[in-house]
């Protein structure tokens, strides 16, 4: 498995946050911080926030600041047998 799709957290004393899996980053500001990773929406809310470094061709992301909660969103569903499409068409 690459470095893109592994996705790992690594959180030191709620002050440093270490992402690998990042896809890209749909949102900032101080106090959240939304991006979509290979294991689904991901938001991350605190005071303070700063991205300290992303490089979106390893999947790597780094932040400081103080941090209050980390949150997945459900994955993107797929197109496949059991999906909404599928059902309304039967």
């Amino acid at each position: 498995m690459d470095d893109k799709s592994t996705h790992s957290i690594t959180l030191v004393n709620r002050q440093s946050l270490i992402l690998q899996g990042v896809q890209h980053v749909d949102s900032f500001d101080d106090d959240s911080i939304v991006l979509a990773t290979t294991m689904g929406t991901m938001t991350i809310r605190g005071h303070s926030l700063k991205i300290q470094t992303l490089a979106l061709d390893r999947g790597y992301f780094e932040a400081v600041g103080e941090f209050d909660a980390l949150q997945y969103g459900r994955k993107k569903a797929t197109r496949g047998p059991g999906s909404t499409w599928n059902k309304l068409w039967r």
